[in-house]
């Protein structure tokens, strides 16, 4: 009997993460090693002076969103959206969209799921984490443990069902007009590549760093 396991885990869509992540990590140890050599009175240039501007923007937002802590979540929101992005728009390189298959969205889900909870702990104590289940009054414990698990399942699924419908219906254009394709094929990869891939890659972070700085404690400025 022939051993199809590896044909069963590396799906085209975990290759795809796998391409990904493996450029992504090599291209930004590469840039590393070229800001280390800059001087502090050198002024970054070109692709630089762009990866200057995401990193401030993402600080920004962090500071905004998780004030004091935000340097133990910039990284993890900046390296979330770097690859969602890259992800959601891999059809413009010939590549399986890698947010197209639940298990690689649900994984994502996951993380984040886990720096909820993992922050909740850690910000509130055990105690104080553990009675929020209790809150607005200790009936509700089922349905509040209920909401917690729907969380992960909701960020997975709204992004695997956006980018799925999306190649969906991008295969069934191109089934339908055949060697005509062509012609929508810009129309087609802009609308939900670029323009779809990126909303959804915005609103993935934009709720994970909504349900984590729900579980810190930040203090009014």
């Amino acid at each position: 009997m022939k051993i199809t396991i590896f044909e069963t885990i590396f799906t085209p869509s975990i290759y795809s993460s796998l391409i990904i992540t493996g450029l992504l990590s090599i291209v930004i140890i590469l840039f590393g090693f070229r800001i280390k050599k800059l001087k502090p009175t050198d002024s970054p240039k070109g692709i630089l002076m762009f990866l200057e501007v995401v990193v401030d923007f993402v600080n920004k937002f962090a500071k905004d969103n998780f004030g004091k802590y935000w340097k133990y979540y910039a990284p993890y929101i900046l390296s979330l959206l770097l690859f969602l992005v890259f992800s959601n728009t891999a059809g413009l390189f010939g590549l399986r969209p890698p947010t197209a298959s639940v298990s690689v969205t649900f994984a994502l889900a996951l993380v984040t799921f886990l720096l909820i909870h993992v922050s909740g702990i850690l910000n509130k104590g055990v105690k104080k984490y553990a009675k929020g289940f209790l809150e607005p009054i200790a009936p509700m414990l089922p349905l509040n443990i209920i909401g917690e698990f729907a969380i992960p399942i909701a960020l997975g699924l709204r992004l695997f069902g956006n980018i799925f419908s999306g190649l969906i219906i991008t295969g069934l254009v191109y089934g339908v007009l055949g060697n005509m394709a062509f012609v929508v094929t810009p129309a087609l990869h802009g609308i939900f590549d670029v323009f779809f891939g990126l909303i959804q890659a915005v609103v993935f972070v934009l709720l994970s760093t909504i349900f984590i700085s729900g579980q810190l404690e930040l203090e009014e400025e």
